[in-house]
């Protein structure tokens, strides 16, 4: 059997494993560079987040944050016609029996991410790829720390492990950061890759060693022959015939769903980053700032500051003054940052309004099956979605219910 998956980015990477693993013929398609996405990526394996974006404390947050042009989150005025459906969507997921339900999601996915990583990464022989010091969720103030102690709990009732602490064991544990800092979580399962481009790249010659084969084009549609088999059609009218398809072309998702009749609210958002090769200073583990929505990762290729949402079109031209926006907290977090080899990044995450990807057969043929839309979380999540989009291709029971990650959801 022979499968074409539409993008090579993380997602279309684990899954093309999976697939080999089960005695596929695989080829990947990808509009630019395999793996391009991954360049931006905070690297943090985020298994312990079981919230989901759309929540009434997010709107409270975005409420404040939104009349700051530079703040966490952005809305270019000029989008806001466009974007009008998917914010009322976010804005009914925001709901509480709704919040609930998307949670219902979440963790199942959540609780296999972890795992499904081991397990790819342990048949490929890159567990080194993975580094377990931790996760910090830290405070300035301790009212924003005991707003979350509801989240906390919930974390704990699920088996997920952690430890509240205070600013002077904070400080033991990582040393650069200001004394500003009152209160923390301490995460101690998560775990980070050495770098999500570089984990990206052998993962892409992992599976050419293993038979897939790697093609760089533009896929302008998805029919479907009359023997009911998917073409996948080439920008300039070539076309690749298949026995199955998996769509995981992240942000370009939606037009080619469309094509097989799901409208699915997909939109962009955009993150930007800068990574400093010569920070001046050590993070052992990532350290997500809560209060403003920011985090900075250790990697191997140096400090990885990032977390700025932007709602946008992927065509818009990047705001880098968004990034001077985070490099100016970042100096006041941890005194002594420098600023040495820093490369700034922008790039566009698949977003869904209830914080849940798509996995799933397609409306008109269960031979194309999705799997995009992990916004926030397409590292965590992709081996996991690639075990899940495995059963679902071979027709063997999935390990969860798929039916929160539907297509026809919406």
């Amino acid at each position: 059997m022979h499968i074409v998956i539409i993008g090579a980015g993380i997602i279309g990477l684990a899954a093309a494993h999976r697939l080999l693993d089960l005695g596929l013929e695989v080829t990947l398609v990808d509009r630019s560079e395999p793996t391009a996405a991954s360049r931006g990526n905070a690297g943090i394996i985020a298994h312990a987040d079981i919230l989901p974006l759309a929540s009434p404390r997010t709107i409270l947050q975005a409420a404040r944050w939104i009349m700051d042009p530079l703040g966490p989150l952005a809305v270019r005025p000029a989008c806001l016609p466009r974007l009008a459906p998917w914010l009322a969507r976010f804005l009914f997921a925001s709901l509480p029996s709704r919040v609930q339900r998307s949670m219902h999601g979440i963790v199942p996915l959540q609780a296999m991410a972890l795992p499904a990583w081991e397990r790819l990464l342990g048949r490929l022989r890159l567990t080194g790829e993975l580094n377990r010091q931790g996760m910090l969720s830290v405070f300035e103030s301790t009212g924003a720390f005991e707003a979350l102690k509801p989240s906390y709990r919930s974390q704990l009732e699920l088996g997920i492990p952690l430890e509240l602490i205070d600013g002077s064991v904070l400080r033991t544990l990582e040393p650069a950061l200001s004394d500003t800092f009152q209160r923390a979580a301490f995460f101690p399962s998560v775990a980070h890759v050495n770098d999500p481009y570089e984990l990206a790249l052998k993962l892409a010659a992992a599976a050419a060693d293993r038979g897939a084969q790697l093609m760089e084009a533009a896929v302008s549609g998805i029919a479907i022959a009359s023997g009911e088999e998917p073409v996948v059609v080439l920008e300039g009218g070539r076309t690749l015939a298949a026995d199955r398809v998996l769509v995981a072309a992240g942000a370009w998702s939606k037009r080619l769903s469309a094509c097989l009749g799901d409208s699915i609210p997909l939109d962009t958002e955009r993150g930007y980053n800068a990574t400093i090769a010569g920070p001046g200073l050590v993070l052992t583990r990532p350290v997500m700032f809560e209060e403003h929505a920011f985090v900075l990762s250790p990697l191997k290729g140096g400090l990885r500051v990032g977390g700025a949402v932007e709602l946008a079109s992927t065509a818009a031209a990047p705001n880098w003054r968004r990034v001077e926006a985070l490099l100016a907290k970042a100096h006041a977090f941890v005194p002594g940052l420098e600023e040495d080899g820093r490369v700034d990044w922008m790039g566009c995450r698949p977003s869904l309004p209830d914080s849940l990807p798509v996995i799933s057969a397609s409306r008109w043929s269960r031979k194309v099956v999705y799997a995009f839309g992990h916004a926030h979380h397409g590292l965590t999540q992709a081996a996991a979605t690639a075990e899940l989009v495995g059963a679902l291709v071979s027709g063997d029971e999935p390990a969860i219910d798929l039916t929160p990650y539907s297509a026809q959801r919406f």
